[in-house]
């Protein structure tokens, strides 16, 4: 179980109650966070839970969240909203912070599927989701999920997903402390805010692109009004856009071409058997 004194300790800049929230469960850390957010609060505050009941990834996708083993988490930011160009690289400034993070303390190679999830070996460990909102005419809210799967094994995993999911502990072969993890995480990600908003998103850019697992992938890409495309994931745009060269039978200057997409579900492609996976 988490112990809010070892937060705490970890995390000397929060105060419990204050700046950190440690719940033995939550429906949700960012539904709370939400609402946190939509008083007077300290910049950087955190909500931490053991497990969550009505935890969601993107989409309004359920995501999977038992007691005692993983890390959920939201971490609330707030900026002046005339740099509101920066929105669209926020998830992608945190992926990169999350996996530097658990890159750090365990040494397992971590990538990162544009936009928000983060994967070993092209299974998720973990995923990231950002809601915003204008508290006022000059201030922006910004509130970032995530959830890692730290110490589940292979049998632990619901059927449904259990073939394109992971955990730390499946690839250390050892149960993880999540303390230091989870300081290791905030740590980073206040770093990437700051980088992100005081110098822009060139550097964040960068770092995405390198561990960006999408990039060069044939993917499917599904588009919220539910149409579909398919296409060679080819770079990350100035606002943080997946750029791909969609695959046509037309002629060479049409599928040439570049299309930018700012929101969709992405599926990566295997050559090997034409099989797309999560």
């Amino acid at each position: 179980m988490l112990s809010p004194e070892i937060l705490a300790t970890l995390l000397p800049a929060k105060k419990l109650n204050q700046s950190l929230f440690v719940f033995q469960e939550l429906p949700s850390t960012n539904r709370f966070a939400v609402e946190l957010a939509k008083n007077p609060i300290p910049q950087g505050i955190v909500v931490l839970a053991d497990s969550q009941t009505a935890g969601q990834g993107r989409l309004q996708r359920s995501w999977f969240s038992p007691p005692n083993a993983n890390i959920y988490g939201s971490i609330v930011f707030s900026f002046n909203t005339q740099k509101l160009q920066a929105i669209g690289w926020i998830p992608l400034m945190a992926g990169s912070a999350i996996a530097e993070a658990l890159e750090d303390n365990t040494t397992v190679s971590i990538k990162l599927k544009w936009p928000n999830d983060i994967l070993i070996d092209e299974r998720k460990v973990g995923g990231i989701l950002c809601e915003s909102f204008k508290k006022s005419s000059t201030e922006t809210c910004i509130v970032i999920g995530f959830g890692i799967n730290v110490n589940l094994t292979e049998l632990a995993f619901p059927k449904d997903i259990e073939l394109i999911a992971t955990s730390l502990q499946i690839h250390t072969q050892r149960v993880l402390d999540r303390h230091p993890l989870i300081t290791s995480i905030i740590q980073s990600l206040e770093q990437g805010w700051h980088a992100l908003i005081s110098k822009g998103p060139q550097a964040c850019r960068i770092k995405y692109s390198a561990r960006c697992s999408t990039l060069g992938q044939q993917i499917q890409v599904q588009f919220p009004d539910g149409s579909n495309m398919e296409g060679v994931a080819q770079s990350i745009g100035e606002h943080g856009q997946l750029q791909i060269v969609p695959c046509s039978s037309d002629t060479t200057e049409q599928s040439a071409r570049i299309v930018e997409v700012h929101a969709g579900d992405i599926r990566h492609i295997r050559d090997s058997d034409n099989q797309s996976y999560n």
